[in-house]
């Protein structure tokens, strides 16, 4: 293993925590040694990319890695904002941007529709990647081990919709895989559906573009959202994807 999957590994484990980690959770998390994680940390401690959390033992995120991360997402929104204005003209719905955050997907922007879904998705949330389009659309632009290394064992149950069976879930990212485009009807808030595709945007970064709804307007407007999304990434197969879309619709909305 290269220094730098070494760096990696301790990067993300130190963000995917909600608090510091010890060298010897560290060692847990990433499966390395604990002697490698100390020689990483040092390393990684000299540069302020991590610090050593007052009042407790543990190291977390410096304020090192911040330059990279402001730079990163300000670039991020600047390249894609223009696509997201365009699908929620297009659809008169709220567009929203979406990657990876550790083993979750959160929301980095979005452009609302007139017609705000007010406390439901907002910049800044995580969703869960099986339950919800964007996780799951995020998980089919991943080779199948990897997307299944993502998942945890026990998958968490959000509403009545929402899958919780492993094989049902791989089943649907595999179609996902062959379309291109991901539904959520109502999977991880109920009265929310949703419709997103996975791409590399421009600034060479996986995303995932989502189109979001109330059910009681998905009826009538998922196909116009479908469309819009084709505008965007060109690989979905309109055929298929309407397909998916109008199962998932049959099996969610009756």
């Amino acid at each position: 293993m290269t220094t730098l999957s070494r760096v990696s590994l301790v990067l993300d484990a130190l963000a995917e925590s909600r608090g510091p980690l010890s060298l010897s959770e560290l060692a847990t998390r990433t499966g390395l040694p604990r002697s490698s994680v100390h020689r990483t940390i040092q390393a990684l401690e000299e540069e302020l990319y991590v610090v050593r959390a007052p009042g407790r033992p543990g190291y977390a995120l410096g304020p090192g890695v911040l330059k990279f991360g402001m730079a990163g997402h300000l670039h991020l929104l600047s390249a894609n904002r223009g696509q997201l204005v365009s699908l929620a003209r297009a659809t008169n719905e709220n567009a929203e941007l979406a990657i990876f955050s550790g083993r979750e997907v959160v929301i980095v922007d979005q452009v609302a529709s007139p017609e705000r879904l007010k406390g439901v998705t907002k910049v800044g949330r995580s969703f869960s990647l099986h339950a919800s389009c964007i996780g799951k659309a995020l998980l089919a632009a991943l080779p199948a081990t990897r997307a299944e290394n993502l998942l945890p064992q026990e998958l968490e149950r959000f509403t009545d919709s929402t899958i919780t069976n492993r094989v049902q879930l791989q089943d649907e990212v595999d179609l996902i895989r062959h379309v291109g485009v991901a539904v959520d009807i109502e999977e991880h808030n109920v009265g929310i559906c949703a419709l997103a595709t996975a791409m590399i945007g421009p600034t060479g970064a996986l995303q995932a573009i989502a189109v979001v709804m109330p059910t009681s307007r998905f009826g009538a407007k998922s196909t116009a959202a479908l469309e819009g999304l084709k505008e965007l990434n060109p690989v979905i197969d309109l055929s298929g994807a309407r397909k998916h879309l109008e199962l998932k619709k049959r099996d969610g909305l009756g």
